[in-house]
Order: structure tokens, then sequence, then C-alpha cells
């Protein structure tokens, strides 16, 4: 599996580690930073007993929207590690960087997209359960972890999206189901996103090479 291989890449290439560190350290401090401050203004003033519900459910609810906001800026974030990977696999596109206006609205639509979906995720909860946000999770981190190595070839959310769509296989879902697991586990998510990074860019170069 893409995801998988991804993050085994990433433990067995050390030159790579220094392009996943300050990432890394970034979003973990802003994680802790954003949950503490959540938790502080959502659960601490509640009773005993009611806090303890409250913690539980904070525990689901925060990673799944730190991820549905962080993950639209992982083309940008990531891009050095999705392109120092192809270079180390060889093949790397040639292609110039997309204009800095492309890459902002495509940024733009990722974040809107991903609360559009997280919103319907919450609504069909009450009639899915958890179902709803890990479809979620997992549409997102298909179109987000792949993003960097399509846009470096020009293709922006929409044509991506098609690309990934046109004959759907085994990579592709399995792809989608390991991310929407791992990205949804606090802080596992966060340490693993190079490592997904790197499997959504060999998911990419496979669809990008497939008729």
């Amino acid at each position: 599996m893409d995801a998988l291989h991804g993050i085994a890449l990433i433990a067995r290439t050390p030159r790579l580690w220094p392009l996943c560190a300050a990432p890394v350290f970034a979003a973990s401090a802003l994680y802790l930073v954003l949950g503490w401050l959540g938790w502080h203004f959502y659960g601490a003033h509640l009773e005993e007993l009611t806090q303890v519900f409250a913690f539980l459910a904070y525990l689901v609810l925060f990673p799944f929207a730190f991820y549905l906001l962080g993950s639209g800026f992982l083309g940008l974030v990531f891009e050095p590690l999705s392109r120092e990977v192809e270079k180390h696999l060889g093949n790397a596109p040639t292609t110039a960087p997309l204009p800095f206006g492309i890459t902002f609205k495509d940024t733009l639509k990722r974040l809107l997209l991903n609360v559009g979906l997280g919103l319907l995720a919450f609504g069909l909860g009450f009639v899915l359960g958890p179902v709803a946000g890990f479809l979620s999770a997992a549409l997102i981190g298909l179109l987000d972890y792949t993003s960097p190595a399509f846009l470096r070839r020009g293709l922006t959310l929409g044509p991506q999206a098609r690309k990934l769509a046109t004959k759907p296989d085994l990579h592709t879902l399995t792809f989608a189901v390991v991310a929407g697991l791992l990205s949804l586990l606090p802080f596992v998510g966060l340490f693993l996103a190079p490592g997904l990074v790197v499997g959504g860019t060999l998911l990419a170069r496979r669809k990008l090479t497939t008729p």
C-alpha cells in the first residue's frame, strides 16, 4: 500500500528527515496550543461528571477539526519533501511551478471543500455515526496528501480529482482508507503526515503514468 510504503521510505531515508522536522514541529506546537485553548473555552468550566464525557468527545472532535483546516495546506508545506522524494525515485517532473495566485486559490478551494465535507459528516453523523467522519477524512486525505505531486505538474484540485476518480483501483482505495484512519488519531496523524505525503506522491505517480 502506498501509504505504508511512504511511511517506510521516510523511516529508512535519513536525508529526508530535515524536510519533515520543521513542518511537524510547527504543526505539533499549533496543535497543542489550539487544543488547550479549545478545551479551556469549551469544557474546562463544566461540572466534573459532565467534563469527563465532554473531554472524551473533545478527543475525537478536535483532531478531526484540526485535520479539516490543516490538511488544505499540505500541498504548500510539504512540497519540498514531495519534490525531493521524486528526485530520489527518479523521473521527477521538470514543469515550472504554478503562479502564487493560482496556488493560493487552490488552497482556498481545498479549505472550503474540507469544511463542507466536515459539515456534511456532522450532519450525516446522526445517521451513520463515526463512519461519516471517517469517509470525509478518507476523501480529504486522498486529495490533500496527493496534492503536492499533482500541483507540481500543474494539476489543481479539479483536474486532480478527475484523475483520481478515473478508473479507481485498489491502490487509490487503500490509500484513502489508511490515510483517513491514521489522520484522525490524536498526534499520530501529525507525526505520520510526512510519510503519508510521500505515499500520496507514490500514488500520484502511479495514477499519472496510468493510461
